[in-house]
């Protein structure tokens, strides 16, 4: 009988040990997925994903998408070689995209969190529609009087602090992006200065260079620790956000109601604009052209959208946009209106993210607002002319952890 030497054996069950583990540690039902992004080319990559389901506890997630309104536990997943050794440092999250930087043959393990929207949303919130509406987002719609459950606290976790000083940190909650989660939230009052588009009559101003969002993205709001205090920027999330121009006196402009708005303000629907020229004779006219907002500025802080406002109301149908139309007191009731929201709102007119799009060649003042008795109107938003208020607009990011509140003003939702 022939005696195996014993440098052999010891090979032969290292072998059956490493594969073994591999076939320990591999996924029983390997799933390949779409919105991984791979650094380097990558032989056999398969994953797992499994999702929060209660305190502690994941369940396997049976299709090849990341599920909507979670968040990946980058601290919890992981992934291994073939060996079946962890592999620090090779997972990274962002927008909505894993990025592994390994080139080794890897299985990879992700658990995803519930958003913060998610965990508001399951709380059944009044106000909060069920049924998603325009641009894939459940929004929180009614009259202030229904005491919409939408109100939120930001910069302090401290509900006696923000119930006490609420010019600083109360805010609302317009909506929850239906697939990410993310929480779209509008300060509930003004900052305390007044703002212009510009101030040169001539100039052809846009957004970006517009005195107020800098403003609001500068000194007077994002870095001002009144209102972000040290340790709170982080939990606004970068955002793209879409801006143009448009005319109020259109079917295809301000006339439109809350999905017509959201479709031009999107960049899915085309708006139109006049532009002035000069006639050999001296004569003046204007071109009517249209096109479709394409326009993108990456921020932390906006404003809302005349869309925003429009579906606050719940029923869009009676808040039209023209210039007061014939039901524009209706508007008015809706939860975001200033004057429900801001005890010093009377006579002041609120800035939106548009521009009038009535002359292409002079409008760099001329903005949209909502004014103090609900309409949407256009004018001059000089400093020196006319008293403009802002409140700043923006998405919590994923950081953000529900800790307590059921979304009322005298019990806000307090996020950590």
């Amino acid at each position: 009988m022939r005696i195996i030497n014993k440098k052999y054996l010891l090979i032969i069950l290292l072998i059956v040990v490493i594969i073994t583990g591999v076939i320990v540690m591999k996924p029983k039902e390997e799933v390949k997925l779409d919105n991984v992004i791979l650094k380097q080319e990558v032989n056999n990559k398969t994953f797992a994903m499994y999702k929060e389901d209660g305190e502690n506890n994941y369940v396997k997630v049976e299709d090849n998408k990341f599920p909507n309104m979670y968040v990946l536990n980058i601290k919890k997943s992981k992934c291994i070689d073939n060996n079946g050794n962890e592999l620090n440092g090779v997972l990274s999250y962002e927008n909505d995209k894993v990025t592994i930087t390994s080139g080794n043959t890897t299985y990879c393990y992700l658990y995803f969190d519930k958003s913060l929207g998610l965990e508001i949303k399951e709380k059944n919130p009044s106000g909060l529609k069920a049924e998603k509406v325009r641009g894939a987002m459940y929004r929180f719609q009614g009259q202030y009087n229904e005491n919409v459950q939408n109100y939120i606290c930001f910069g302090t976790s401290d509900k006696e602090e923000c119930i006490a000083d609420q010019d600083k940190h109360m805010y609302r909650i317009i909506g929850i992006e239906a697939e990410t989660g993310r929480v779209k939230v509008i300060k509930k009052e003004a900052l305390d200065k007044t703002y212009q588009w510009y101030s040169d009559y001539n100039a052809d101003v846009k957004l970006p260079d517009s005195v107020f969002f800098n403003a609001i993205n500068g000194a007077d709001f994002l870095n001002n620790q009144e209102y972000i205090p040290t340790g709170w920027k982080y939990k606004i999330s970068d955002n793209t956000w879409i801006y143009g121009d448009m005319w109020e006196d259109s079917d295809i402009g301000a006339k439109q109601l809350g999905a017509g708005l959201y479709d031009t303000e999107s960049g899915n629907k085309s708006t139109i604009w006049y532009v002035k020229s000069i006639l050999d004779d001296g004569e003046t006219s204007y071109k009517r052209e249209s096109r479709n907002w394409n326009d993108k500025v990456e921020s932390k802080i906006s404003l809302m959208y005349l869309h925003d406002y429009s579906y606050s109301v719940g029923d869009e149908a009676k808040c039209n946009y023209y210039f007061g139309g014939t039901e524009y007191s209706k508007c008015k009731l809706g939860w975001i209106h200033l004057s429900n929201n801001d005890t010093d709102a009377s006579n002041k007119r609120e800035l939106v993210m548009t521009r009038n799009g009535w002359d292409m060649n002079l409008k760099a003042y001329y903005g949209f607002y909502v004014n103090e008795v609900g309409y949407t109107g256009t004018g001059d938003a000089r400093l020196d002319n006319a008293t403009h208020i802002v409140r700043p607009v923006f998405y919590l990011a994923s950081v953000n952890e529900l800790v307590g509140g059921t979304g009322t003003i005298t019990n806000p939702f307090i996020i950590s």
